[in-house]
């Protein structure tokens, strides 16, 4: 699968870019909610701060009428001034009843003024909490009342001496509700409920009926509960939250010091946190829309590159299979024009190499041709000594024959002849060093593999050349051509093998005199016949079918040469 240009693109690009907008808005998320927690908590505290403080102060003007009522009692026209006293107490916001209790010796002497603000009468059932007063200081310790109907708190003050006689008391009936009144005077988060509870967790008063019916904190189970009742027993203000994000839950508590009661704040984790949910949720939008933007940016950017690299590619291809005719636009000022017009350029020197290479392998062997071409240090003259298989072909009494016919027809002939010739050639990779009139000089080198091998070689080129030019000639009988046939010798000696001339004008081919050995060696060969050295004998006598071996004087050569004309091969060219 083609990995394109524009998948890169997204991959390298998008996959970075997507990850860091991710990572940048992930941590302004967790940097934002962990300031809004903080922000929420200091706010929370100030405003449980104020509304203790206005409890306290609800609770200290409550205790200075309590203290007139106690002090009218010695005064001249107390009974007077204690009942205007309790009047001003029981329309104080909260006070549900107020009653001056005389011991049961003076009920006939004095009647005790008594008022009941919300018309509950003197029989009601004592409340959950009971406080005395201690002297003029403040509230003493709460004492329970389990058989209570309602959450309010008694407050009892004792007036008089014993010593002087018959004490009165003052019984001040108190709604834990409306301590909660400055609490809800705040601007509170939605759905925020306020509680009043006491330092042991126990409820005093709950803005929710789901708190109505519960005594204490934790008592359901609650984990959050029992975390705040844990923070409750040891700090004087704080807060807690719940499990997830946002938490479910977040409390906010503050302690009344008078009393040593704390105000509880319960809100919802959505509503403290709703700016930063909305963040979130903005964050996301804001992230996805800059990725779709350089989604389109790197689609407009890289469909123009990826059209015109795509056409370089096709254009390539085609010069791959050998296609120069396509010339690429270069009109474009930028870096893919400028490849364009390389491109071109590049298509104009490889099409001028091959018309040069294909007219260089025309009078060099295509082998050599590609050697030179692909090792610039192969065209420096000199060479190396090389054990090799050498070959030459000649053509029988060919020179009485081409008297007799046009030169025309003489070089048409030829060529239809070393056509056939070299084919079988270059079948067995055999480098042709020249062409002597109708005689072919060849060579087998050694070097890319082992000398027997390559002498093998050239003796069934040397017999396949026989059979093609019987082939050949059965093909075209009846044309007016004269009977061919040719005379083919082997040798493998030391030659010289590398470039030969000059700067200007050299050769590559062989030199030696294993060269001339297999002149003289070629011209022993019967017409249609393959005569070898010993030197190629001995090298693959063992592949070898002999139909006779002679020894005989060559020229320039001093001792006689035992000579071996070979009939056939004993293994397939398959087995070769």
């Amino acid at each position: 699968m083609v990995f394109s240009l524009q998948k890169r693109f997204l991959v390298f690009l998008l996959l970075p870019v997507a990850f860091i907008v991710g990572l940048l808005g992930f941590g302004g998320f967790l940097m934002a909610r962990s300031y809004l927690a903080a922000q929420w908590a200091e706010s929370v505290q100030l405003k449980l701060d104020k509304a203790a403080h206005q409890i306290t102060m609800k609770l200290d003007e409550i205790l200075q009428l309590i203290n007139l009522i106690a002090k009218a009692e010695e005064a001249p026209n107390g009974d007077l001034i204690q009942a205007y006293l309790i009047q001003q107490l029981s329309e104080k916001t909260g006070v549900r009843f107020v009653d001056l209790e005389v011991p049961e010796a003076n009920q006939n002497e004095q009647q005790s003024p008594s008022i009941d603000a919300n018309d509950y009468g003197s029989g009601m059932v004592d409340g959950l909490y009971t406080m005395e007063l201690c002297g003029e200081f403040g509230f003493c310790a709460p004492i329970m009342d389990p058989g209570a109907l309602d959450r309010s708190l008694r407050i009892v003050k004792v007036l008089g001496q014993p010593e002087q006689g018959p004490v009165k008391r003052l019984v001040v009936r108190m709604s834990f509700d409306s301590l909660l009144v400055p609490i809800r005077e705040m601007a509170l988060w939605q759905g925020s409920i306020p509680l009043l509870v006491t330092s042991t967790g126990q409820f005093l008063a709950a803005d929710d009926k789901a708190f109505a019916d519960r005594k204490r904190l934790g008592d359901n189970g609650d984990e959050l509960e029992k975390k705040l009742l844990t923070e409750i027993r040891s700090k004087e203000s704080g807060a807690v939250g719940g499990k997830g994000h946002p938490p479910e839950l977040v409390i906010g508590f503050f302690k009344i010091s008078a009393i040593n009661w704390y105000i509880v704040l319960v809100s919802k984790g959505s509503s403290i946190m709703e700016p930063i949910i909305r963040f979130r949720l903005y964050s996301l939008i804001g992230g996805l829309a800059a990725l779709a933007i350089v989604l389109l940016l790197i689609r407009v950017t890289t469909r123009s590159v990826g059209r015109s690299i795509g056409a370089i590619s096709a254009a390539a291809a085609k010069v791959t299979d050998g296609d120069y005719s396509l010339v690429l636009p270069e009109d474009r000022s930028d870096e893919i024009g400028e490849l364009n017009r390389n491109f071109n350029r590049m298509v104009k020197g490889l099409k001028q190499r091959d018309l040069i290479q294909d007219t260089f392998g025309r009078y060099v062997d295509k082998a050599v041709a590609e050697e030179l071409m692909s090792r610039p240090e192969a065209l420096r003259l000199g060479g190396e000594k090389a054990v090799v298989t050498i070959m030459m072909s000649d053509l029988r009494d060919f020179t009485p024959m081409s008297e007799k016919l046009t030169p025309e027809e003489v070089i048409k002939l030829l060529n239809r002849y070393f056509g056939r010739m070299i084919a079988v050639i270059e079948r067995y990779k055999g480098i042709i060093v020249d062409f002597y009139g109708d005689s072919v000089l060849v060579f087998f080198n050694g070097g890319d593999s082992n000398v027997s091998q390559r002498a093998l070689d050239a003796v069934q080129c040397a017999l396949d050349m026989q059979s093609e030019l019987v082939s050949f000639m059965e093909e075209n009988k009846g044309r007016n051509i004269p009977q061919l046939s040719m005379g083919i010798g082997v040798h493998t000696g030391e030659v010289v093998v590398g470039n030969i001339g000059t700067e200007t004008r050299a050769k590559y081919g062989i030199v030696g005199a294993a060269v001339n050995l297999t002149d003289r060696i070629q011209s022993t060969a019967s017409p249609g016949k393959v005569v070898i050295s010993q030197e190629t004998y001995q090298a693959i006598s063992q592949w070898l079918n002999i139909s006779h071996d002679f020894k005989v004087c060559l020229k320039g050569i001093e001792d006689h040469k035992k000579l071996y004309e070979v009939e056939s091969l004993s293994i397939t060219k398959q087995q070769i």
